[in-house]
Formats: C-alpha cells, structure tokens, sequence
C-alpha cells in the first residue's frame, strides 16, 4: 500500500480559500409542518434542534393519522 504524500499549503494558497460564516445550528430555525390526515387541519410548529424536529415526526408518523414534514 503506497502512502499519500500531502504538501504544505502556502500562504497564496491559504488566502485563495473562500471561508463562509454558518450560524449555529441551535440557532437555525427549523419548521414543522403537522397535518391530521382524517380532518386536513395543518399546525406549524418552529424548533430550534433538526434531532427535535425528526424526533416529532417520527412520533406522529408512528400513529398514522399525521403528515409531517420538516423545512428551514
């Protein structure tokens, strides 16, 4: 097995590079559409966690009666 030779980056390398700023993902407002599949009424629900969000929709997707989707 060869190895991989990595080269020192220079610094015209380095100031090549584009670098952009995210926000903190607590800080994303994530979207959570629910809807009563026997009535088709729609409650939109804002968190602030993606794992809270899949965390609701998989709770309410379990029972069968509920659609639910998840957008930013």
């Amino acid at each position: 097995m060869s190895a991989i030779q990595k080269r020192t980056l220079s610094v015209v390398d380095l100031e090549s590079q584009t670098a952009l700023e995210l926000p903190d993902r607590e800080v994303m407002q994530i979207i959570v559409t629910i809807t009563n599949l026997l009535n088709n009424n729609t409650v939109t629900v804002d968190v602030r966690n993606v794992n809270v969000a899949a965390q609701i929709c998989a709770a309410l997707l379990a029972t069968g009666r509920f659609s639910c989707t998840v957008t930013q």
